[in-house]
């Protein structure tokens, strides 16, 4: 298990209920995952050779990297290396590496934004007349909205341009066209196994200032459109070559009616993205991507409607020291699990990416009206209290 940050303990605990012996890998030793797990290692995800060594060492049966991007890579390397079921190193990177993505769906003839590829900031001095504004810049290898931001002219690109380069591992950034939507952006999860896609969820992403703030379903797109980005997804994958385990799915729908696919990461989404599929569908995402991940038998159906359900992601609107978190009456009853990753005394940031996450909160309603009467006023019913 490459990885023991808090939001992987769910699945570390789900691995020990199916009987599995868990290894968990990373550099942090502090990490509250370890706990969990049989035994620890203090290596780096990233560290492709050392998680190898370890492995061979281990006899390891099947290795994941959930709801972890940079630990995708390394996953494929030594699964590939020991013969152990996963998807190949090439099909990962392909998924991986936003500049490497969007050249394949080009000529794969997908619906693609334009985009250019930048070590230096001289390299977009054409972006007006190839991209346009407004446009996305993001590293093209980082994760958790890392250095990504919503451009709408030179002065905003010339200025970003440092951070979302300090946030990518191989030094490249890739702006790209804003593809504009009438809709909700779409954000879920998905099952492959034997190269074949065996679930997909998709519900509607809310973001604030660009950033992320939850994903709600069902979705509120109507099933024709829903379908054809399904349909699109599936595609894709076919032709990506990767043969197995959970994928995490960004798709942008046009006025049109054209489907744009933003983003397939290799891997389970994060902040709990899982367990909302489990409420809101009432299949086992996460038991099924861990008996994928050791040849096991699994079971996966199509999604149900259990529910109308809206996973929260709680970050602070200002820096400072965490006091509390404060939950209105109303919305505390609604509240079927709570992941809090902050203690009292803890500094936080203003949430702009994964690293100022307060916590997760998956919320319940009677219906599609009262979910997004609340969302819209989310900000009131829980709000992150620091001194």
């Amino acid at each position: 298990m490459l990885g023991g940050a808090r939001s992987q303990i769910p699945v570390i605990k789900r691995a020990k209920e199916l009987g599995l012996y868990v290894i968990t890998c990373d550099n942090v030793p502090n990490n509250p995952g370890h706990a969990f797990s049989d035994e620890y290692y203090n290596v780096s995800t990233v560290e492709m050779e050392e998680v190898l060594r370890i492995a061979e060492k281990s006899k390891i049966d099947g290795i994941i990297a959930y709801a972890s991007d940079p630990a995708a890579m390394t996953c494929a390397y030594v699964s590939d290396r020991l013969g152990l079921p996963g998807s190949s190193l090439e099909s990962v990177q392909l998924l991986s590496r936003k500049d490497i993505f969007r050249k394949f769906q080009k000529e794969r003839g997908f619906n693609t934004p334009r985009f250019i590829v930048a070590e230096k900031w001289e390299e977009l001095k054409e972006i007006e007349e190839k991209v346009g504004f407004p446009c996305m810049l993001k590293p093209v290898d980082s994760s958790g909205s890392k250095g990504v931001r919503k451009i709408n002219n030179y002065k905003e690109l010339e200025t970003s341009f440092p951070n979302a380069a300090a946030y990518s591992r191989c030094g490249k950034v890739i702006a790209e066209e804003y593809i504009p939507t009438p809709y909700h952006q779409l954000h879920g999860d998905g099952v492959v196994a034997d190269g074949k896609l065996k679930f997909i969820a998709l519900g509607d992403q809310r973001f604030f200032n660009s950033v992320p703030i939850g994903s709600s379903l069902p979705s509120s797109i109507n099933s024709k459109l829903m379908e054809k980005a399904e349909v699109e997804t599936e595609r894709l994958i076919e032709q990506s070559g990767f043969l197995c385990g959970g994928i995490n799915i960004e798709v942008r729908v046009t006025a049109e009616g054209e489907i744009y696919i933003i983003e397939i990461g290799a891997r389970s989404g994060g902040n709990y993205i899982p367990q909302l599929m489990q409420l809101s569908t009432g299949e086992d995402v996460m038991s099924a991507v861990l008996n994928i991940s050791m040849g096991m038998p699994y079971k996966i159906g199509k999604p149900k409607r259990t529910g109308y359900y809206f996973q929260y992601i709680i970050g602070g609107r200002g820096s400072g020291r965490f006091r509390e978190l404060y939950v209105d009456p109303y919305i505390r009853d609604k509240i079927v699990e709570l992941y809090v990753h902050k203690q009292q005394g803890d500094w936080i940031e203003t949430y702009q990416n994964s690293g100022g996450v307060v916590g997760v909160a998956m919320i319940r309603f009677s219906g599609m009206e009262e979910m997004e009467t609340v969302i819209e006023n989310i900000g009131t019913y829980i709000q992150v209290i620091v001194d």
